[in-house]
């Protein structure tokens, strides 16, 4: 048999390789399978010979070579058919097929064969070279599919047993993919029930908006980690996550969907909110506790110093008779006991302000920058509207020892010359900030040996904040002063607020 072609032939280099590729040629022409055969097995190739169909299927489904070689024309069943078989068996789905004919050459022919799945589809007879470039382009798209699919089973089992929910979506947010774990988090028995979701469909309506925001930005820089989102289940009830997107590419490395990952934190959200409450019942043990020890202070330790004053006055009047040195340590003794006194009260004030109770946060606050500035002399600039509002008692309450905290570390630590003390309340929150031009400092820093005393208050002041539910805020700088910055939720206090405070 002529092989005009055989000149072309040459042996591939397959020391590299780790597996040589798989061909099964099946052709009841003895003389063409062993030519073929042999030339083949010369370009590294591992070969298998059937002469039938049935035995052809027989060794696909024993070997499963990386490619089937068939000829259309066979003694028992069409080669056509015997391709139909390997493609519909989902146990073969990396076997591709290359139909071979001398016959069947017709262009219906080929799309008949190429329709069944066929791979590749050549007319007899064709050049050697020609043949190889067909063989190993065929051979090239096979390792390409197995890889991709080997890549795609890969990450789907990695999607199966992530702890998380995984769903994916496409660049509209409509649901592609879920995982086990998302259909048990979502409560959906079905995937098909919850693929025929949006992603904005979980997610509560309020929040569709910031949704767009996020995966607008995920777009422009790969992926978002973890803003919080209230999701909902097939209920209707809402739950809260942590949200994490990633772009979802093709492999033209386009854009074509998301990655979305949403973990449950209902048992985290659940543990903060106690510690909130641990955190809220420990500042009310304080402030009762402060209260006690201000009013015996008022009621006890005042009474005994006024008490000693107002013997040692009347010695000092009847004191003519005494020396002139005695006379002086009497005079020094009452100073003393007045100076304590004074101290005394300023302490009891401290733990537990009077106007606070009587007058409220506006007020006592008022009262407290004077004092400050007073005792201090650092100016305290105050901007508070004095308007007879009244807040919850918890509310003032927090907000006053903030203060209180935060000037004191500013009298201890900042040695600033400036304090501004301003507060401002809308529909649904209070603000209030405190700023001084001292000497600043890393806040990273404050739990240094050298900090100790300013990292405590800090802490006491963001613990206030998060036990009425708002957000504590520190910003400073070395040499650049420091301004803290508390927002709260309030609400009007109730018929009885004037018995409560």
């Amino acid at each position: 048999m002529p092989l005009p072609f055989v000149t072309d032939c040459y042996v591939l280099g397959n020391a590299n390789m780790k597996r040589k590729p798989h061909i099964l040629l099946v052709d009841d022409n003895p003389q063409i399978l062993e030519i073929f055969s042999e030339m083949l097995r010369l370009q590294g190739y591992e070969i298998s010979q059937a002469a039938t169909g049935k035995q052809g299927l027989q060794l696909v489904a024993e070997k499963q070579p990386d490619l089937v070689i068939l000829d259309v024309v066979l003694p028992d069943i069409s080669g056509i058919e015997v391709c139909r078989q390997i493609k519909t068996n989902p146990a073969l789905t990396d076997v591709f097929v290359l139909l071979l004919s001398g016959e069947a050459t017709s262009a219906a022919h080929k799309v008949g064969g190429l329709e069944v799945g066929a791979d590749e589809y050549i007319a007899k007879p064709v050049v050697w070279a020609e043949f190889l470039a067909r063989i190993r382009t065929v051979l090239r798209l096979h390792d390409t599919t197995v890889a991709l699919r080997s890549s795609e089973q890969h990450y789907r089992r990695l999607i199966e047993i992530l702890p998380d929910a995984v769903l994916l979506t496409d660049q509209a947010g409509q649901l592609t993919a879920a995982n086990p774990q998302a259909l048990a988090l979502l409560d959906y028995a079905a995937a098909d029930d919850l693929l025929q979701k949006t992603l904005f469909d979980l997610i509560e309506p309020d929040e569709h908006q910031r949704l767009r925001t996020d995966l607008e930005a995920t777009r422009q820089s790969g992926s978002t980690l973890s803003p919080e989102y209230l999701m909902v289940r097939r209920d209707g009830i809402p739950f809260p996550i942590e949200l994490s997107a990633a772009i979802l590419t093709a492999t033209d490395h386009q854009p074509q969907g998301f990655v979305i990952v949403a973990r449950d934190i209902t048992e985290r959200k659940q543990a903060e909110e106690e510690l909130r409450h641990l955190s809220r019942r420990v500042i009310e043990a304080q402030e009762l506790e402060r209260h006690r020890v201000a009013r015996e202070l008022h009621d006890g330790v005042n009474q005994i110093i006024a008490s000693a004053k107002l013997r040692l006055r009347k010695v000092q009047d009847n004191a003519a008779g005494l020396s002139p040195s005695t006379r002086e340590i009497l005079a020094r003794c009452y100073d003393q006991l007045t100076a304590a006194l004074e101290e005394n009260r300023r302490i009891s004030y401290n733990l537990r302000p009077g106007d606070l109770d009587e007058l409220g946060f506006i007020e006592a606050c008022h009262h407290f920058s004077e004092e400050f500035q007073t005792r201090t002399g650092i100016p305290v600039q105050c901007t508070i509207p004095r308007q007879p509002r009244r807040f919850v008692p918890e509310l003032e309450q927090n907000l006053f020892r903030i203060v209180q905290e935060a000037l004191n570390n500013i009298e201890k630590h900042a040695g600033a010359k400036n304090i501004q003390l301003e507060f401002a309340w809308g529909n649904r929150n209070v603000k209030l900030t405190i700023r001084d031009d001292g000497q600043g400092f890393q806040p990273s820093e404050v739990r240094s040996t050298a900090s100790k005393r300013r990292g405590s208050g800090l802490t006491n002041m963001r613990e206030r904040a998060i036990s009425l539910g708002g957000s504590y805020d520190i910003k400073s700088t070395p040499g650049q002063g420091t301004t803290i910055t508390v927002s709260v939720p309030w609400r009007e206090p109730g018929p009885h607020a004037a018995a409560e405070l």
